[in-house]
């Protein structure tokens, strides 16, 4: 199967299946180059390779549909082994560069990848991958910055906002909730029961007294 088409169904169903076959039948090819490159290292080659794959599978939602995936990841591989090169402190040979980034090798250096690397890079990979929180929907994907710490402190901040809004003391206390004219005696006699008017309405005359004054 084209690579493409694996890495759509990759994308598009998050099939690690699909990406392993991916690597499966392009590795050899990207580990030559590498090798190529890098003079024969194979530690050096297999760190490329491993670095190509890597940024493919956090670039593939952003490449276009039609990308050929061969030229791609010459072309990574050239980048990486350059910036890897670089860090190593190793000479870097410019034309063997610039052969493999147009693709001038010939088929007859292909070399097999070693064993275990396809399987390291596809562990990589889905280690590398972003979680899926199924709050909402089972195929809703967040983006990697938003946590479970986050989720949860918005649940708290949500109840507590909750609370107090549905706190008794204001739902229940009409002269909190109440916001017209002033409280008058009458509005005392309203509030308080037949037994309790007595003693409210003496209390409030009082206390309108001392105001006056």
């Amino acid at each position: 199967m084209k690579p493409e088409i694996l890495l759509k169904a990759y994308l598009q169903y998050q099939s690690e299946d699909a990406f392993r076959e991916l690597v499966a039948g392009t590795l050899d090819e990207v580990y030559s180059t590498s090798l190529r490159i890098t003079q024969g290292a194979p530690r050096l080659a297999a760190e490329i390779a491993l670095s190509g794959y890597l940024e493919l599978a956090r670039k593939a939602p952003g490449l276009s549909k039609d990308v050929v995936l061969a030229s791609w990841l010459r072309e990574r591989t050239c980048k990486i082994a350059v910036r890897i090169l670089r860090a190593e402190e190793c000479a870097i040979d410019w034309a063997a560069v610039k052969r493999e980034k147009n693709a001038l090798s010939t088929p007859s250096a292909v070399q097999s990848a070693p064993p275990g690397l396809a399987i390291r890079i596809c562990q990589n990979v889905s280690a590398a991958r972003p979680r899926r929180y199924g709050l909402f929907s089972p195929r809703l994907w967040w983006p990697a910055w938003i946590r479970p710490v986050h989720v949860g402190g918005a649940a708290v901040c949500v109840l507590v906002i909750t609370v107090w809004w549905k706190n008794p003391f204001h739902r229940h206390n009409p002269i909190v909730r109440s916001q017209g004219s002033p409280l008058t005696p009458s509005s005392f006699a309203q509030l308080a029961s037949p037994e309790e008017l007595p003693g409210q309405m003496a209390n409030t005359n009082a206390v309108t007294n001392t105001n006056q004054k």
